[in-house]
């Protein structure tokens, strides 16, 4: 018996360990934002044909809702920069305003097109705690693109 479970105790150590820096998107109130800017980033460039704003509020909640409850783990600067640099990606801005760059975002997060999400924060109002996504979300990128009626088409 001993032999079966100083392994198992040994395995679950090592497991605890590696997750340990891992945690689960939660956000305590989706209604905080009524405006939502989507921009693109094509070749780490942008232009204006290339955004959108939603101010749908039940849109803005449910994109809110679809982040809700991924798994993450903490990352440095230079990291959250090189994967956001790697691909093409999506920001996402949670503003309570109109969404004005004079407005300071309540809320954002970055989708790449293979599907990881990079947060820039934990938590409303909390920046500076950089997260990606332990996993790839390709759905989840379509299926915000087909909500939000994002079809940004190359010039």
């Amino acid at each position: 018996m001993k032999n079966i479970v100083i392994p198992l105790v040994v395995i679950v150590l090592l497991l605890g360990a590696c997750s340990g820096n891992e945690k689960t998107i939660q956000l305590e109130d989706r209604s905080f934002a009524n405006t939502l800017f989507i921009q693109k980033v094509e070749n780490n460039s942008s232009s204006e044909e290339m955004s959108k704003t939603v101010k749908d509020k039940d849109k803005i909640e449910e994109v809110l809702s679809m982040v809700e409850g991924l798994n993450v783990q903490k990352i440095n600067t230079d990291t959250f920069m090189e994967n956001l640099k790697s691909q093409n990606s999506y920001m996402l801005g949670f503003f309570k305003g109109n969404g004005t760059n004079t407005e300071k975002g309540k809320y954002a997060f970055n989708i790449l097109e293979d599907g990881t999400v990079l947060f820039n924060s934990d938590k409303v109002d909390n920046p500076g705690t950089l997260l990606i996504t332990t996993k790839k979300h390709k759905d989840l990128l379509n299926e915000m693109k087909q909500l939000l009626e994002i079809n940004f088409q190359v010039q």
